[in-house]
């Protein structure tokens, strides 16, 4: 999705994706980047629960979780879901940028799956 406010990063060299910048690139060490953003739909490839929030959060646990994009990108987000009994590796998530907290009274956005 283009309105992700997310920028990976494709070797030039060997097209290695780096998300988040690297000096170099960890597969060939060349250093010369193109800007890839997300794009389409997420597969879930690992989640997990965690329940000690730090100071900010209001709600009891969260489901976090690292999607790969279609365009190869991965990156992690809140998986918006009641609890993970209904997640499934490989799963299809739909990416959104969206509040995820408030701190001093404003919020504070991120990357948020919800499920498919």
């Amino acid at each position: 999705m283009s309105d992700i406010p997310i920028t990976a990063y494709k070797c030039k060299k060997c097209g290695k994706i780096h998300y988040p910048f690297h000096d170099r690139c960890l597969k060939c060490k060349a250093r010369e980047f193109e800007s890839i953003h997300p794009a389409g739909r997420a597969k879930l490839l690992t989640f997990t629960q965690i329940f000690n929030l730090p100071w900010g959060f209001d709600e009891r646990f969260l489901i976090i979780g690292i999607g790969e994009f279609e365009n190869g990108v991965k990156a992690m987000g809140q998986i918006k879901a009641e609890d993970i009994a209904g997640l499934k590796l490989g799963m299809k998530m739909t990416p959104t940028w969206a509040p995820v907290r408030k701190v001093q009274g404003e919020s504070v956005h991120g990357l948020v799956f919800e499920l498919a």
